[in-house]
Order: structure tokens, then C-alpha cells, then sequence
């Protein structure tokens, strides 16, 4: 890996860890509090040819099972993705809903209203 996409990955996880995962563990904790399943998950960046999609870089991901059966239904997620080749953070959806931000730029209300905007979408579409 070369020096800017190395500092740039370590970056990310610096905003992860200041930013990102509070906000997503407060999330995931009022989730199971209203009584459904959340988990978060973590996705290194790595140059070595995985045959994972090009896409792939670092990622924090929140996931969620709503209650009730789940046959034939898309987990619901959000992904904060480091997108390496541009130095942004792409915020993605399980619904197709994706914005970038300059990773200097994202900041803890940012992330708050990205997951907020999820939660809303899922409440409007669906029982959750």
C-alpha cells in the first residue's frame, strides 16, 4: 500500500473511532432496546487481490434484523465506506441511498443525521 492510502486508511479509522462508532453504538443500542436485533461490523482495507468487489475498503457497518420473521427480506444496513481511490467517506444504504463527504469534513452531526435519515426511511417503509 502506498504512503497517502495508507494515511488516509489510518485516518479513517481515527474517524471512526472520534465520530463515527459512538454514533452508531448509541443507534445499535436503542435498536435492541425497542427489541430488535443490531449488529456492527468492521471491514479492513487490504491492496492484495481478494476477488472482493473493487469497492471494498475500509468500512464501518451497522446492521439491522428487524423483529419477526426475515425469510426473502434484506437486512437493512448503513455503511460508512473509506473510499480509498478518492479520500471521501461514501455513506451507504441497503436501500441504495449513498452521499460522499470529504473525510476531513464529516464530522458527528453529520453521522447523526446520516443514521437518523436511515432510521427514518426504515420506520416510513416498514414496520421496524
Amino acid at each position: 500500500m502506498d504512503t497517502n492510502s495508507e494515511m488516509f486508511v489510518q485516518a479513517f479509522w481515527v474517524k471512526c473511532r472520534e465520530a463515527i462508532r459512538p454514533e452508531i453504538d448509541a443507534a445499535a443500542d436503542d435498536l435492541r432496546r425497542a427489541g430488535h436485533d443490531a449488529a456492527v461490523s468492521t471491514q479492513e482495507y487490504s491492496t492484495v487481490p481478494d476477488r472482493l468487489p473493487a469497492a471494498i475498503g475500509p468500512s464501518l457497518t451497522l446492521a439491522l434484523r428487524p423483529r419477526g420473521p426475515a425469510d426473502g427480506v434484506v437486512q437493512p444496513a448503513i455503511e460508512f465506506h473509506g473510499d480509498v481511490a478518492h479520500g471521501t467517506v461514501e455513506v451507504r444504504t441497503s436501500a441504495g441511498h449513498s452521499h460522499a463527504y470529504e473525510l476531513d469534513r464529516l464530522d458527528t452531526p453529520d453521522v447523526k443525521s446520516e443514521i437518523e435519515e436511515w432510521l427514518g426511511h426504515l420506520i416510513t417503509a416498514s414496520p421496524v
